[in-house]
């Protein structure tokens, strides 16, 4: 599970605008995804299947907005108020299964973009990506600063946009014919783009707000079809640009390999009590195992995130449990928790956060 991400925290004043809204909204959810899932699945599964998303996820924050939001509290809270301490520990295991599943997909990515083919050299090459991104991680464990966070979402969408212009990304491990797919399976590696929206949503009375976060799902499955149609440009760009993009977008790719899997050990020091380097290993060591095995069986970039899409989709499913309970009653051990991990910095591979 971009799709780096902020911490989430109460909303300050003068953010409860449309604007405000549909800002934290698109940078929750615009990241990595908008290289990889063009990669991946472009020109399938068609503008159709995404709007259609679109429109359930639409539904989904009116729905968990009705029952308080998540901006505020985080989704594990929001969990942990309404259905207890079993299913938060639950939204937890989801956040660092899927997350840690999917840097595979983001390393394959890499290697794809640097190599500019679907070899079977991708495969070492990704495995190189998440090893270095890995030992970066253990040996620095502080991500990116806010500055830093929001040029990497600018590099990101610039060449988002530039293979777009150009011609489309080069043919990488994701690609090839999947006119077979049926929509409702395409829709899942499609969840990968919208991870970090689950812990963007306002409450119901935050009218504003949550009129601009609606917005902002609206302006990114906008940009998502033109990102997953066919490319403009007749043919592939001059081989010159792109090797400078795919370089560009392998380097960018490694960085959020980088910030997930640091993130990612957050979860696994409040699911085991254990340090965030060992969380590290773990999260390195079953991506690596992911990508052996996709190797092994052939699988490519799509397949590689229907392991994120899939506890991405699971996980918005459980909140949406939550959002029709009400609340139980709060211990102040509880409320210790609860704001401790508000300040949590949780990455996907779609969110820029460090």
């Amino acid at each position: 599970m971009t799709p780096g991400r902020a911490p989430v925290a109460a909303p300050a004043a003068g953010g409860d605008g449309w604007s405000a809204g549909a800002a934290q909204a698109l940078g929750a959810v615009l990241g990595a995804g908008a290289l990889l899932l063009p990669a991946a699945l472009a020109p399938q599964p068609g503008p159709w299947t995404g709007v259609a998303l679109a429109g359930v996820l639409a539904a989904w924050c009116l729905l968990v907005a009705a029952g308080g939001g998540t901006a505020d509290s985080g989704p594990v809270a929001f969990v942990r108020d309404r259905l207890g301490p079993g299913p938060a520990r639950a939204a937890t295991a989801l956040y660092f299964g899927g997350f840690a599943t999917g840097q595979a997909g983001v390393a394959l990515g890499a290697a794809g973009f640097a190599l500019g083919d679907s070899g079977w050299r991708a495969y070492p090459v990704a495995a190189g990506v998440l090893c270095s991104a890995a030992a970066y991680a253990w040996f620095a464990p502080r991500g990116l600063s806010p500055a830093g966070r929001r040029l990497r979402l600018a590099a990101v969408l610039a060449l988002a946009v530039a293979w777009r212009v150009l011609g489309g990304p080069l043919p990488g491990p994701g690609t090839g014919d999947r006119a077979g797919w049926a929509a409702l399976l395409a829709a899942v590696p499609l969840l990968f783009g919208w991870v970090g929206l689950e812990g963007a949503v306002p409450a119901a009375a935050r009218r504003r707000a949550l009129g601009g976060t609606l917005l902002g799902i609206a302006l990114a499955a906008a940009l998502y079809c033109v990102l997953l149609g066919p490319p403009p440009a007749p043919s592939p760009p001059p081989p010159a640009a792109a090797t400078a993009l795919g370089l560009g977008s392998a380097a960018l790719c490694w960085t959020y390999c980088r910030t997930n899997l640091q993130a990612t050990s957050a979860r696994w020091t409040e699911l085991t009590g254990r340090t965030r380097r060992g969380g590290v290993v773990a999260a390195a060591l079953i991506a690596l195992g992911a990508l052996a095995l996709g190797g092994a069986a052939h699988w490519d970039l799509p397949v590689l995130l229907l392991g994120p899409g899939a506890a991405t989709a699971v996980l918005y499913a459980l909140i949406a449990v939550a959002a029709v309970r009400r609340p139980r009653p709060r211990s102040q051990e509880t409320d210790d928790h609860d704001h401790s991990d508000r300040h949590r910095v949780l990455e996907g591979a779609a969110r820029p956060a460090g």
